[in-house]
C-alpha cells in the first residue's frame, strides 16, 4: 500500500506545472481586438448605446435625414418652410401624445379624429351663437374639452367594464361622433370665430407661435406624467403584465381607464389649436391623421404590446413624419408613395422592436 502511493506520489510530483491562466497570455492585436478608437469599439459602442434602443435609432434617423434634406432638398432649409413645418408638428405631437399612453397598455384609440371633428364644430356653433363673446370663447374651450374627456371615458368604460377590445370600442366611437359632426353641420363649415380665439392658433408670445408654445408644454407635462409620477410607473406596471399588476396592489381598471380619458382630453387641446389656426369649425378636421399619429407612436419605440414607450421618441417620431411629408411634397413626389414609404418606415421600427423584445428575452 505505501509502495503504491509512493508511486503515485512520484506520479504527481512529475507532472507539469498548470499553464498560465488564459487572460495573462498576450493577445494580438487586430481589427477583432481594437480599441476604444477602433472600429471594434464604435460598433460596440454603437450596439449598446444606439441600437438597443429604437427611440435612440429613431432619434439618429431623424437628425440624418433631416441632414439631408437640409443638404440635398430645394428649399427646404428655407425659413419659412421650416416655420411651417414645426407648427404642422404642434397638432401631430399633441395628439400622439396622447396615444402613447393609451399604446402603453396595448391599446389604440381610434377616437382621436372624432373628438377632432365633434369638438370643432361644437366649439365654433358655440362661439357664433355667443356672438363671439369673450364668455362664448371660454364656453367654447371648456365645450370642447368635455366632448374630448367625454368621449376618452365612454371609451375607458367600454374597456374596462364591458372587456370589449380597444380596437373595436374606439373604432365605434369614431363612426358614431364622427358622423354625428357631419350629420349636424351637414358636412358644412362653421364661421364666425372671433379673434380672441383665433389668437390661440396663430398669435405669438415674445415671438414664438402659441400652438409651438402648447405644444412644448404638453410634451413637458406628459414626459413629466409619465416618466416621473406614481402614475407613470403604474403605466408601465399595468402595460407589461395585467396580473402581477393587480396582485401587486396596482388598480389596474382605474389606471386604464384614466388612459383613455387623457387621450381624449389631449385630443380636444389638439382641435382647440386646429380649429383656431384654420379659423372654422370642420366637420371633418383631422380625418387623414390617423396613420400618421399611430406611425409617429410607433417610430418613436412605443411597444404596441404595451409597458415600454416615452414622450421624447414620440415626438421625435411626429418630427420625422412630418419632416418626411415635407421633404417628399418640395421633390413632388407622389402622395401614395409617401405613404408607401411611411409604412416601409414603420415596418422596420416594428421589426427593429421585435428583434429587441426578443434579445431581452
Amino acid at each position: 500500500m505505501s509502495v503504491d502511493r509512493a508511486e503515485r506520489t512520484g506520479e504527481a510530483a512529475a507532472e507539469p506545472a498548470p499553464a498560465a491562466p488564459e487572460q495573462a497570455r498576450p493577445r494580438p492585436e487586430g481589427p477583432a481586438r481594437a480599441g476604444p478608437g477602433g472600429s471594434g469599439g464604435f460598433r460596440r459602442w454603437f450596439e449598446v448605446h444606439v441600437a438597443s434602443s429604437v427611440e435612440r435609432v429613431s432619434m439618429l434617423a431623424f437628425a440624418v435625414f433631416l441632414l439631408g434634406s437640409i443638404l440635398f432638398v430645394p428649399k427646404f432649409a428655407n425659413p419659412v418652410n421650416l416655420g411651417n413645418m414645426l407648427v404642422q408638428c404642434t397638432d401631430l405631437i399633441i395628439l400622439a401624445c396622447g396615444m402613447t399612453f393609451v399604446f402603453m397598455n396595448g391599446g389604440i384609440d381610434f377616437s382621436v379624429t372624432a373628438v377632432l371633428a365633434l369638438g370643432s364644430v361644437t366649439g365654433a356653433a358655440v362661439m357664433q351663437h355667443g356672438g363671439g363673446s369673450p364668455a362664448s370663447v371660454a364656453e367654447a374651450i371648456a365645450a370642447m374639452l368635455g366632448i374630448g374627456l367625454g368621449i376618452g371615458a365612454l371609451n375607458g368604460l367600454m374597456v374596462t367594464r364591458l372587456r370589449m377590445p380597444s380596437f373595436i370600442a374606439t373604432m365605434a366611437s369614431q363612426l358614431i361622433f364622427s358622423g354625428a359632426a357631419l350629420w349636424w353641420t351637414q358636412s358644412s363649415t362653421i364661421g364666425g370665430i372671433p379673434r380672441s380665439f383665433l389668437a390661440i392658433g396663430r398669435g405669438r408670445v415674445l415671438g414664438v407661435e402659441v400652438p409651438i408654445l402648447v405644444m412644448v408644454a404638453v410634451v413637458a407635462a406628459c414626459a413629466g406624467l409619465l416618466h416621473r409620477t406614481v402614475f407613470g410607473r403604474c403605466v408601465f406596471a399595468v402595460g407589461t403584465n395585467h396580473r402581477t399588476s393587480r396582485i401587486s396592489g396596482i388598480p389596474v381598471r382605474r389606471t386604464i381607464f384614466q388612459l383613455f380619458i387623457l387621450c381624449g382630453g389631449l385630443a380636444a387641446v389638439a382641435a382647440i389649436v386646429m380649429t383656431a389656426r384654420s379659423g372654422a369649425g370642420m366637420p371633418g378636421l383631422g380625418k387623414s391623421m390617423l396613420m400618421d399619429i399611430v406611425g409617429a407612436v410607433v417610430i418613436g419605440g412605443t411597444a404596441v404590446t404595451g409597458g415600454k414607450g416615452s414622450i421624447l421618441g414620440t415626438a421625435t417620431g411626429a418630427a420625422l413624419i412630418i419632416a418626411l411629408n415635407n421633404s417628399l411634397n418640395l421633390l413632388g413626389i407622389e402622395w401614395y408613395v409617401i405613404n408607401a414609404l411611411k409604412g416601409g418606415m414603420i415596418t422596420l421600427v416594428a421589426l427593429l422592436g421585435v428583434v429587441q423584445a426578443k434579445g431581452d428575452v
